[in-house]
């Protein structure tokens, strides 16, 4: 049997996945959520080897759970929006559903997980052939989750001032204080909108709202506060001064 962890927001949705997990002869229902916070430590807990996650629930996207579980269970994402798909191929899961999907599809989903403990090898090619047809749409950050022994937080980004990288390890700052986050900078800049956060430096992203002012220094880099509560001071690189300086007409 395979043991196995719902993740579902929307309750009709929610049992009818349970009613087919519990009818199907391969799978072990672990148990289930509907918020992110308690999924999240269940999962831990209960660590199941296959784990149905929706892409949209109240309090955290479906790939940021992924982001901050320690396991690594096989992944059929479950959602309305097919602009998912592509993530969805990116965190390397096993099956993509799109809502409504019928019982037969279901089937199709978990037996490619059956195959995949099994070390099927094509299991990779089957997905991006059933990707290749969508195309992904522009869906930025508004949560992010850290993680602080059992407890969950979540950051709304609009109230981040900025984010530093020390030693491979990312921080969110806000107004008074800040959080470890289990992202790259890279992947920050890859899906922060771009409106309002710049990566001002190798090691430093800033929230555009909460810049107070730029100044120039001496070899041609420049130094920014920031409106939070100790006025931090970053340092900014020569080619993101002059960018900033022409966004805002300094």
């Amino acid at each position: 049997m395979i043991k196995c962890y719902i993740v579902e927001d929307e309750e009709p949705a929610l049992n009818q996945l349970i009613e087919r997990v519990n009818r199907h002869e391969a799978l072990e229902l672990a148990g289930f959520s509907a918020s992110a916070e308690k999924a999240i430590l269940e999962i831990e807990r209960y660590k199941p080897q296959l784990l149905f996650l929706d892409m949209e629930l109240p309090d955290l996207n479906g790939l940021d759970i992924i982001k901050v579980i320690q396991i690594r269970p096989h992944i059929i994402f479950t959602t309305a929006y097919d602009r998912y798909a592509v993530d969805a191929f990116n965190y390397e899961a096993v099956d993509f559903l799109l809502k409504p999907y019928s019982e037969e599809r279901f089937s199709q989903a978990v037996d490619k997980v059956v195959k995949r403990i099994d070390h099927h090898p094509n299991l990779h090619l089957e997905l991006q052939n059933l990707l290749r047809h969508w195309k992904p749409q522009a869906e930025f950050l508004t949560r992010i989750p850290s993680r602080i022994g059992d407890k969950i937080f979540v950051l709304n980004v609009e109230d981040i001032v900025y984010f530093t990288s020390k030693d491979k390890v990312v921080f969110a700052h806000r107004d008074h204080d800040y959080f470890i986050i289990n992202f790259t900078l890279d992947e920050l800049q890859n899906r922060l909108n771009p409106e309002n956060f710049f990566r001002i430096h190798r090691s430093t992203i800033v929230n555009l709202d909460y810049i107070q002012t730029i100044e120039p220094l001496i070899g041609g880099t420049y130094v920014m506060t920031v409106k939070d509560k100790n006025r931090s001071q970053l340092q900014v690189s020569r080619n993101a001064g002059k960018a900033i300086r022409s966004h805002f007409n300094w």
